[in-house]
């Protein structure tokens, strides 16, 4: 499962149609509920144009009105995508409205005439980023592609299919809910179109979730734990988040209209026999893989900056019960993450240190930062994050890659910002980032990926697993400058 713009999916040629959800101005009704401090910092922070979305084929015949009817179920079992707000021009508050299942219904808007490829992504990149808002309904837009019989044919797929893609808003849906989509939606058409029982757990709904989060956001003051945890670590950079730590900064003259967009890349880094070999060390060591990878990004950092401290963000997800666990949502929170090396000199030494950093601070994630921002009177955004999730586990996660299943995220625009999502797939491993557009910064996040490889690819092949010594601070590649 790759993680990519939609620039980087080779879409297919065919007919396309838009499915757009409605419900009638009556349909709605003011919802006491209160918003997540998460939602309500995106509401009033997003760039237009961002969402995040999935594409992936269904393998059955295309039938209209089984995919209305696919699509009604799927915003039927998930409150998110039924919740609107809309803020007070007097007080600044914002006020929740929420529909019943039984009041949404979706329009399919057939385009005439067949689409080329580069006019099926016009289009699609287009109309998500002109849709999608935090701040206006729906946060969730589809389309379907039935691929023309030239695309058929290079695919060499089932010859019964058709494209499905989306785009929602951050504030409904994170990671987890793009990828389960690709199992539900696809059995909810199953359902749909054949009969079948989709056999879906029962999930909880997002909005309840938020209430709770707002009621534990509310009990953070100054003095708490939480509170003076992200106090601290944003002081040692004068109340910054820390960068990436080599040069990636854009200098751009003062007449310069905002931040150019991002570059992007998506990269398989290990093969699935080379990933369960470095998740074997890791265990022999009493670790898992999410210390495994974090210690070797660290044992990177000091290679090519130095330094033996690396520092960043870490997202983690909240899903702390059972019936959150396949809901859609954004069940997201963020630790601030500081491994120090010292004098380690082997891998599992590297582990030791990874380890530690992320349960120093276990639990944090379920503080909202956005609160925590407001009682540090703090603006400032993460700018160096690295991500890592397993995802072999989850529902149908065997059938991805035959369905040419991916996750999206719209282009973004920033100066000094650098991403990265790590995935554990059935496949092996990947690695997405989005960085600067800069020979600089292009430079150094593609050497800190090669060396990153480098430290787990020695880990694979030392016969000393954990024992590998790996973490000489001496730079083993060169650095672009400023």
């Amino acid at each position: 499962m790759e993680y990519t713009e939609l620039a980087d999916y080779p879409l297919p040629a065919g007919r396309l149609t838009e499915w757009v959800p409605r419900v009638d101005d009556d349909g709605w009704a003011s919802d006491s509920r209160g918003l997540s401090f998460t939602h309500q910092d995106h509401c009033e922070r997003s760039a237009p144009g961002s969402w995040i979305g999935t594409v992936f084929e269904i393998h059955r015949r295309y039938d209209v009105e089984a995919v209305r009817a696919t699509i009604v179920a799927y915003m039927g079992r998930h409150e998110a995508f039924r919740t609107k707000v809309r803020r007070d021009e007097e007080s600044g508050a914002w006020q929740r409205y929420t529909a019943p299942t039984d009041a949404v219904r979706v329009i399919d808007r057939a385009h005439t005439e067949p689409r080329t490829e580069t006019q099926v992504f016009s289009h699609l990149h287009s109309w998500f980023g002109e849709t999608v808002s935090p701040t206006a309904w729906p946060h969730f837009v589809l389309a379907t592609i039935e691929p023309d019989d030239a695309s058929r044919a290079l695919s060499n797929g089932p010859g019964e299919s058709f494209l499905l893609a989306f785009a929602a808003d951050h504030s409904v849906m994170d990671a987890y809910s793009q990828i389960y989509a690709i199992n539900e939606i696809d059995r909810l058409y199953a359902q749909a179109l054949e009969g079948t029982d989709p056999a879906l757990p029962e999930v909880g709904s997002y909005v309840d979730f938020s209430q709770s989060e707002r009621e534990l956001g509310d009990t953070l003051t100054s003095d708490h734990s939480a509170v003076r945890t992200w106090q601290d670590f944003l002081a040692v950079e004068n109340g910054r988040f820390p960068g990436f730590p080599l040069p990636v900064a854009v200098e751009r003259a003062s007449t310069t209209d905002g931040p150019a967009a991002q570059s992007s890349i998506s990269s398989w880094l290990l093969t699935a026999d080379q990933s369960d070999a470095v998740n074997a060390a890791c265990r022999a060591a009493g670790y898992n893989m999410q210390a495994g990878i974090l210690a070797a990004l660290a044992v990177t950092n000091a290679r090519l900056s130095g330094r033996t401290s690396l520092r960043t963000v870490m997202p983690m997800h909240t899903r702390d019960e059972q019936k959150w666990a396949a809901s859609v949502g954004w069940y997201v929170g963020i630790l601030p993450m500081e491994i120090q090396l010292d004098n380690a000199r082997t891998f599992g030494e590297a582990l030791e240190a990874a380890a530690a950093a992320g349960s120093a601070n276990k639990g944090l994630a379920r503080m909202p930062y956005s609160k925590i921002a407001q009682i540090l009177e703090s603006t400032e955004i993460p700018r160096f994050v690295v991500s890592y999730i397993d995802l072999r586990f989850l529902p149908d996660a065997a059938q991805w890659q035959a369905r040419k299943g991916r996750a999206l995220r719209s282009n973004c625009h920033a100066d000094d910002e650098v991403y990265f999502w790590v995935n554990r797939t059935l496949e092996g491993l990947n690695i997405s980032a989005r960085f600067p557009s800069s020979d600089v910064a292009s430079t150094n996040v593609h050497r800190f990926i090669t060396e990153f490889v480098a430290v787990l690819t020695a880990v694979i092949d030392s016969d000393g697993g954990a024992d590998t010594v790996l973490t000489s601070v001496s730079q083993s590649v060169t650095v672009a400058a400023e």
